[in-house]
């Protein structure tokens, strides 16, 4: 019986501790669940003075912004069987590249964005082995042609010429050459294919006179991932959601073409294969002989 009435005087204790509360006291209790409320609303609705800030479809938001690339799984160097290295073109005239090219949201954009940043460094051309870093300026520098420019007199004779540099557009980058390592990982029997560097390749001109193409310079592909993570390349014109600049390289949605395999004369297969037909048998013959090696390793691991 004493418990009992022990327990109704606690009760009713707390009952007139409450009805003592400020009425502010309440209210700000009120606002503060009411705001915790609507931080996790995906969309407020709108108000005749804070009007809803139009979205073009139902799904179209990008959460990619503070995005960080995953790692790559841990390889112990003991484990590893060094096949070779290869370098590669991605042809940004392929319809199958033209997720690279859209417009507005171009890889050469993020390239150039990220080097402003100084989120990507940009090393020298002549070099894909990274030793030779660039400053922003001179990097941007390596992605303007020259053009001769004649000097006239006060009546219009000419003079003398300079050499002077072609503001840079993006329409120069035809290509992008990558730098790739492939490798047998023993521990996970698996074949890895690692992107090491990545270059654009830029039309050199003189003029109205096509020179070539040539390296603008190379980065290294890791350093570059930090910023291709956060480029969202959705487009659900080409049924494409939820994709990152970082997963087209990693899931390997681009065509490319040969152009060098590791040899100890450093030749490209330009230099041995003069005509354009020879070069596209010698690359499909060295991806063949890619495809023949991860068979035979398949073939291993079902004997064993």
């Amino acid at each position: 019986m004493k418990r009992y009435i022990y327990t109704t005087l606690a009760v009713v204790a707390s009952l007139t501790a409450n009805a003592q509360l400020k009425p502010d006291t309440v209210v700000a209790a009120s606002q503060t669940n009411l705001s915790m409320s609507s931080s996790t609303a995906v969309q407020a609705a709108p108000t005749a003075n804070t009007p809803m800030k139009p979205v073009d479809g139902f799904y179209n938001y990008s959460v990619l912004g503070n995005a960080t690339p995953f790692n790559y799984p841990y390889i112990n160097p003991n484990n590893v069987r060094f096949y070779k290295r290869l370098w590669r073109d991605i042809d940004l005239s392929d319809p199958q590249n033209q997720i690279l090219a859209t417009p507005g949201n171009t890889l050469i954009e993020m390239i150039i964005e990220g080097i402003k940043a100084g989120k990507i460094t940009a090393y020298d051309p002549s070099d894909d082995s990274f030793k030779h870093p660039l400053k922003g300026d001179e990097a941007f520098r390596k992605m303007s042609d020259s053009v001769l420019v004649p000097i006239f007199d006060g009546d219009g004779n000419q003079i003398d010429a300079k050499m002077m540099a072609n503001d840079f557009s993006p329409e120069k980058i035809t290509k992008f050459r990558i730098k790739e390592d492939i490798f047998f990982d023993k521990q996970r029997s698996k074949v890895e294919t690692r992107i090491i560097g990545i270059a654009p390749i830029m039309k050199v001109t003189s003029g109205e006179v096509q020179m070539g193409e040539t390296p603008a310079f190379w980065l290294y592909f890791p350093e570059c991932r930090n910023v291709f993570v956060t480029k969202d390349i959705s487009d659900p014109d080409r049924n494409i959601f939820d994709m990152s600049m970082d997963d087209v390289f990693l899931q390997r949605k681009f065509a490319s073409r040969i152009i060098r395999e590791s040899n100890t004369s450093g030749q490209r297969i330009a230099d041995y294969a003069q005509d354009e037909a020879e070069q596209e048998k010698e690359a499909k013959r060295i991806e063949e002989n890619i495809e023949d090696y991860k068979k035979k390793i398949w073939g291993y691991n079902k004997k064993d």
